[in-house]
């Protein structure tokens, strides 16, 4: 057991200086839901996320409990499940999960809404608080968790209260400390996790989004804004280059590109004039086939800022049914309009 004074130093905010190795992911997400909330307002877009966001919560709890092994439903197997993912969304700058006369307490100091320009604080409503109602809901109806304070609404930190329905409990204090909870995650869970998590939003906000206004329209507001986010990570994967890439560069920035997202395959090969790469294990599996053409924009994004020459597209759909993906990449096709005027096709891209 650890007194006030000890929690209070056993962790720190991140600092400017932090950086989210998978801002890629949350970034898709919450250039869905900006994108949804303007075509059909906010509370509309909001009550369509919901039910999605509640079905995650449950999901996610019955992982966590297998995870500890948890088989009640008081206090510690409500709060735990949501610290588990909360541990990792904030890679670690989290306070040890406090419990206090029978309530629990979570204190974060690191969100990717951070750094995410211009990101809706609505986000905190559309994950945060309907994930919670699905975790009290097929952990324990009784519990609910209250949040008092969000990094998107400029707070310092994100901080919420686990407690009875019941029980009237002063949110500012709520309690004496009893003992505190660490988790030691590996780096290697909490990036599993936190890349699980940016894919779920990913999914989550792409369904409500085709529910509400269609695979077509949804495609059309959400794949140049994934275009342009694999345009930034291109032009970070080549760092200092100032000259562009050949196929082979393209083809190792677009494996590790893909290390980042779980997705496991054959190395990135040219053959030709073209370069070819299958994958045969994706987070995107089971996904809308709306949620892989968003991460075929943004690899299509990557290979663009490397060379604007080339272009990349799916030939082969695992979301669509097929044994594997299978990625190509060739130069843009030069189609002649007339003898004078030659013009560059992009149809081969997005």
């Amino acid at each position: 057991m650890k007194d006030q004074e000890e929690t209070d130093k056993s962790v720190s905010p991140p600092g400017e200086s932090f950086v989210y190795p998978d801002i890629h992911g949350f970034e898709l997400a919450v250039n869905i839901l900006r994108s949804l909330m303007s075509e059909v307002g906010t509370n509309r877009a909001l009550e369509a996320i919901r039910g999605y966001s509640e079905v995650w919560g449950i999901n996610a709890a019955n992982m966590a409990k297998q995870r500890f092994g948890l088989k009640g439903s008081e206090l510690e197997d409500v709060a735990l499940p949501y610290y588990l993912y909360h541990c990792a969304s904030s890679f670690g700058h989290i306070k040890p999960l406090e419990i206090r006369d029978g309530n629990a307490v979570v204190e974060l100091y690191a969100c990717p809404a951070m750094q995410i320009p211009n990101c809706p604080p609505e986000i905190c409503i559309a994950l945060s608080h309907y994930i919670a109602e699905g975790i009290c809901e097929v952990t324990n109806p009784d519990y609910e968790i209250i949040f008092t304070h969000h990094i998107a609404n400029r707070d310092d930190c994100c901080r919420y209260v686990v407690k009875k329905k019941s029980m009237n409990v002063d949110l500012t204090n709520p309690g004496n400390l009893q003992k505190t909870i660490p988790l030691n995650l590996s780096q290697e869970e909490i990036f599993t996790l936190a890349t699980f998590v940016a894919y779920s939003m990913v999914n989550m906000f792409t369904s409500a989004s085709i529910q509400l206004i269609g695979s077509e329209r949804t495609l059309e507001l959400a794949l140049p804004q994934a275009r342009a986010v694999g345009n930034n990570v291109g032009k970070k994967l080549m760092g200092e280059l100032s000259s562009i890439g050949d196929l082979q560069v393209i083809g190792e920035k677009l494996d590790l590109f893909g290390s980042w997202y779980g997705r496991i395959g054959s190395s990135a090969k040219v053959n030709g004039l073209i370069l070819e790469k299958e994958i045969t294990e994706c987070p995107c599996k089971g996904s809308p086939i709306e949620v892989c053409k968003q991460f075929e924009a943004v690899a299509n994004g990557i290979c663009e800022a490397i060379n604007p020459d080339y272009s990349l597209a799916l030939d082969r759909r695992m979301s669509e049914g097929e044994s594997c993906c299978h990625w190509i990449v060739r130069k843009k096709a030069i189609k002649v309009v007339n003898q004078q005027e030659p013009t560059q096709d992009d149809s081969f891209g997005y």
